[in-house]
């Protein structure tokens, strides 16, 4: 069992082409500021366009801002065989530059704590029960509710759209719009491309992170194809980019003037971020 966990541990972070899956984590304050992961720290694109580490050595693989610019994400990371044990604890750079611990460490992960929020600081997450699993939510008093009946299969990766107030999940290989009334319906059940998926991705991880903007359009990085898909209000499916051979989207944002926010993950297990104005023309930052 050792073995296996050591395993694990050096598929995600070995920078060598062995199967290790990205992050979603990028996000944009009301400044015009970007942070992305690269699963060894948080970066900042700032305004201007110049590149610096925001939190250095933070494995977290998503993030989170909130109205006043706090940036939240999480730091994961694994003892070795001496001890074979996990640690996880949340973290917070305050608008102020301010760095600090909002959850303290804990052995093992933080599965009720995705960093997925709603307007009202209610955070989701997937809890397994039997062979399915239910879609959970703590509100910001502490309370805990199940958001719907509707059981899921895997759920993967979960955005909710401030623009029409929808929890949007990744569900194995669809994609499912949840209300806040707990209805389900599936937007998706077609994104999966014949043909080899790149890197040689399985089912569970061939769908990314979900973004959305102020059409209603919800945005998918198809990371087992290569591409970003857009998916229209009325479900209508387009391929808005791909991916360079040996890279792959991950994530992304739509910024309030319509610029695209791409980050990409390499076989090499890189991170890049790449910008695209509404005049197409690509800027690429590497971190």
């Amino acid at each position: 069992m050792n073995r296996l966990v050591l395993f694990f541990f050096c598929l995600i972070f070995s920078s060598v082409d062995l199967g290790a899956h990205p992050g979603v984590g990028i996000v944009m304050d009301s400044k015009g500021n970007v942070f992305y992961t690269d699963l060894s720290h948080v970066w900042k694109i700032s305004n201007n366009g110049e590149l610096s580490i925001a939190v250095k050595n933070v494995h977290t693989h998503e993030l989170y801002i909130d109205e006043e610019d706090n940036l939240y994400g999480e730091h994961e990371w694994y003892e070795g065989e001496a001890t074979d044990k996990w640690g996880n604890y949340v973290w917070c750079l305050g608008n102020d530059g301010i760095f600090e611990k909002t959850i303290q460490d804990v052995e093992g992960f933080l599965d009720d704590n995705t960093l997925v929020r709603d307007n009202e600081n209610s955070t989701y997450w997937a809890e397994k029960t039997g062979d399915h699993e239910l879609l959970i939510k703590q509100t910001s008093s502490g309370d805990r509710l199940s958001v719907t009946e509707h059981t899921f299969t895997d759920i993967r990766w979960m955005h909710y759209s401030k623009h029409d107030n929808n929890l949007y999940v990744v569900d194995h290989l669809k994609i499912k719009k949840v209300t806040l009334e707990g209805d389900v319906t599936v937007v998706s059940d077609a994104l999966k491309e014949s043909g080899i998926s790149f890197g040689g991705v399985e089912d569970r991880h061939y769908i990314f992170g979900l973004w959305s903007d102020q059409e209603m359009n919800l945005y998918v990085a198809v990371y087992g194809a290569g591409k970003v898909k857009k998916i229209s209000p009325d479900g209508e499916i387009t391929t808005i980019f791909q991916s360079n051979t040996f890279w792959a989207p991950a994530a992304g944002l739509i910024a309030p003037d319509g610029t695209h926010w791409i980050m990409e993950f390499s076989k090499r297990n890189r991170t890049r971020v790449r910008k695209i104005p509404r005049d197409g023309k690509h800027t690429i930052y590497k971190s």
